[in-house]
């Protein structure tokens, strides 16, 4: 068990040396690049869409709000929507 604590770490700290070394972002230094930036994201947004939202808006209607606290819950689904497209941005800067 040591030692694959220990390769692992190695295959950090290479990791990190690559990315100052070339300016790469960790993603790309661990040789995923572009396409598994996509992938990562394309799930997320699916994961974010089928499940965070539908379960959220399920917890709030059970949750028996009224006046001001059910206006300030209720856009709790809006903002987990914005998420996504916040993220996307991050990761094309």
């Amino acid at each position: 068990m040591k030692r694959v604590r220990t390769e692992t770490v190695k295959y950090m700290q290479n990791l990190l040396e690559t990315k100052k070394e070339y300016g790469c972002n960790l993603a790309q230094a661990m040789g995923g690049g572009i396409v598994g930036m996509m992938v990562g994201l394309l799930i997320a947004i699916i994961v974010d869409v089928a499940v965070v939202i539908p379960v959220t808006n399920d917890v709030i209607s059970t949750a028996n709000l009224s006046g001001t606290t059910k206006t300030i819950v209720e856009i709790i689904p809006v903002l987990v929507a914005v998420l996504p497209i916040i993220i996307v941005a991050a990761f094309l800067r």
